[in-house]
């Protein structure tokens, strides 16, 4: 029974599961790290930025950022550019937000 919840577990990515039978259990971002462009992506959208003017300062098209946007939330987990940023602050992926000018 032990080994099904483990394995349970590390499929889920759940921590606390994996904490409460003794695995540990890697984020998703240690499981799937983001690339360079989404790293620049989310550093601007933890700014504050929408697609359009991520795409302006990046030379890419919205449709593109939203879809890096869309990428970032998967790896990371979360559900909203807010809980991005949160994760991405912790881990220490973007740098200090400053306000959008």
């Amino acid at each position: 029974m032990r080994d099904v919840i483990r394995t349970a577990a590390s499929r889920s990515g759940d921590a606390a599961l994996g904490a409460a039978v003794g695995s540990r259990i890697l984020s998703q971002h240690q499981q799937r790290p983001l690339s360079l462009r989404e790293g620049q992506v989310l550093q601007l959208a933890a700014e504050g930025f929408h697609n359009e003017e991520i795409g302006r300062r990046l030379f890419i098209s919205p449709k593109t950022a939203s879809a890096h946007v869309s990428h970032i939330l998967a790896k990371l987990g979360v559900q909203s550019r807010v809980q991005a940023a949160g994760v991405a602050h912790r881990l220490g992926i973007v740098d200090a937000a400053s306000p959008q000018e």
